[in-house]
């Protein structure tokens, strides 16, 4: 496995970080760049397999990922988060039938999961470098436990693990990532990812089940920018 590069992290790491603080001050004035800066958060991922007719079945699909502490923080920052999840759980049975309750414990809990994404998960350089994972890339599995979904990824995945992600900021930023896929269901990682993911997008009880995650192990990593030091360069 590789270390993501400073010149990727840059560019996808950090300015979340800045992100989250000006949408937790309420600075966010530009909307077209504040969903430009979504881009970070939304590549494709690829993976492809062969089918029983030996031919290559190939699927793309945008998924949001984020970042992973390293495993012997595990733990400690499930805890955090449960406790975040589950203080919101006990106020969402009070309220559930009260759409204008709704709205406010799902406000209260998006500003709260901000705090604590800031607090732990995006950080300053030096505390990152020493807690955050940088060889490994996150998403949650959420077609799966959809009964129309296709489920092309979640199929792919089951007979081979290779993977690229390729992210694209208009109107010239481009990296892909290679690597390797595991699947986690009922383990730390699982844990982990998906109360990260809850954190800001409140999630009730009832529809948790049955959300793999995926965790991404970095091999490969190249700027297909299309600038003198892009079109496919090698920088990890």
């Amino acid at each position: 496995m590789v270390k993501l590069p400073g010149k990727f992290l840059e560019w996808n790491y950090y300015p979340r970080r800045r992100l989250i603080e000006q949408m937790i001050k309420g600075e966010v004035r530009d909307y077209s760049r504040f969903f430009l800066e979504f881009t970070k958060h939304n590549p494709v991922l690829c993976t492809a397999a062969l089918d029983e007719n030996n031919k290559v079945e190939i699927n793309g699909k945008v998924v949001g990922v984020g970042y992973v502490v390293k495993k012997k923080y595990l733990k400690k920052y499930i805890e955090i988060f449960e406790n975040h999840l589950q203080k919101t759980d006990i106020a969402y049975e009070k309220v559930k039938g009260n759409k204008q309750e709704l709205n406010g414990l799902y406000e209260e809990h998006s500003k709260r999961g901000l705090r604590l994404l800031l607090e732990h998960i995006y950080l300053e350089r030096r505390k990152a470098e020493e807690i955050i994972d940088f060889e490994k890339l996150a998403t949650v599995e959420l077609a799966k436990r959809i009964p129309h979904s296709s489920k092309h990824t979640w199929k792919l995945v089951q007979r081979n693990k290779s993977a690229c992600i390729v992210f694209f900021q208009p109107p010239s930023i481009s990296y892909e990532l290679k690597g390797l896929l595991s699947v986690h269901e009922n383990d730390d990682y699982h844990k982990f990812v998906t109360l990260v993911h809850d954190a800001y997008h409140y999630t009730p009880l009832e529809f948790r089940s049955d959300r793999p995650v995926y965790i991404f192990h970095v091999l490969e990593v190249y700027d297909n920018s299309p600038s003198m030091h892009g079109f496919g360069k090698r920088i990890a």
